[in-house]
């Protein structure tokens, strides 16, 4: 079906997707550590994808090998690192600041994406992401301006903008990505991320940090590999490919929303009118976004 290959609609499930990982995130605080979390979560996925793509492996290698540098700085930068920070800053900080770091990603693609590829931005482009930016303090604030006032930066946050940072580097590299299949180029990154990942599980293991799952740890790690760990992967690298990485990132203002339906869903939170109006407010940001690049 076409709408399987929209990117707009493929984005979309990504953000939601995201949201799996949020959720997942924090209800794996005292059930499974941090850094196992993402040296499982990219064993699993190396293990599905080398199944899946064991055809079409050799071939792209051959294409690859020749971009070794890159293929290992994006499995670092836009896995290892990016997993690794998030969940241990799922641990240090409130949600109202997760989400509000959270919120700024799409500035940091859009900055990198300036700097790095020369990417123009025009008012529309400053406008579309100040106004998902404003939607994240809605919802972040739950609609309450005295909740910003008082907003300070712990710890967690520091490490939130430093794993922002580390996505939006591998979401724009990605533009310069060799032109291979979309499972083959991310069972590469899957090996990076889990070789990459190692160091950290050793060390927490060694510090004696380690958390190994139980029942309810092996189901939130299975969420955790089959949604946001494969499926957003591949969803997100179809979307930076048909419309950039800068309106593609624009798209994770959509993860607050959806983390906090999941919340009501799951956790038996109630959905508020500020839900509603983030959720206008991103969708208004997106479309003044998406009209920009009539005028380019």
């Amino acid at each position: 079906m076409k709408i399987f290959t929209n990117a707009h609609f493929l984005l979309t499930l990504t953000s939601l997707f995201w949201a799996f990982n949020t959720v997942a995130g924090r209800a794996a605080v005292g059930e499974v550590s941090p850094l196992l979390i993402v040296s499982v979560r990219w064993f699993f996925v190396a293990i599905i994808l080398t199944i899946i793509c064991r055809k079409d492996l050799k071939k792209s290698w051959s294409i690859l090998s020749s971009r070794l540098k890159w293929l290992t700085l994006m499995g670092l930068f836009g896995f290892t690192g990016f997993n690794s920070t998030y969940y241990i800053a799922a641990h240090d900080t409130i949600a109202i600041n997760l989400g509000m770091v959270q919120g700024t990603m799409p500035a940091f693609i859009i900055i990198i994406a300036w700097f790095w590829l020369g990417e123009k931005i025009n008012f529309k482009q400053f406008l579309g992401v100040l106004i998902t930016f404003l939607s994240v303090l809605v919802i972040v604030s739950s609609g309450d301006i005295n909740v910003l006032k008082t907003f300070k930066f712990n710890n967690g946050d520091i490490v939130m903008i430093f794993a922002c940072s580390l996505y939006a580097v591998y979401a724009v590299g990605l533009r310069r990505k060799p032109n291979i299949g979309a499972l083959s180029l991310l069972t590469f990154f899957s090996y990076v991320a889990f070789l990459g990942s190692l160091p950290g599980l050793f060390y927490e293991t060694y510090t004696n940090n380690l958390i190994l799952p139980g029942i309810k740890g092996i189901v939130i790690l299975g969420v955790i590999v089959i949604f946001p760990s494969f499926l957003a992967q591949i969803f997100f690298m179809k979307g930076v490919e048909k419309i950039g990485p800068a309106r593609s990132g624009l798209y994770t203002n959509l993860v607050p929303v959806f983390s906090s339906f999941l919340a009501v869903f799951f956790l038996g939170e109630y959905f508020q009118i500020y839900h509603l109006i983030s959720l206008i407010l991103i969708f208004i940001g997106i479309y003044i976004f998406e009209t920009q690049k009539k005028e380019i």
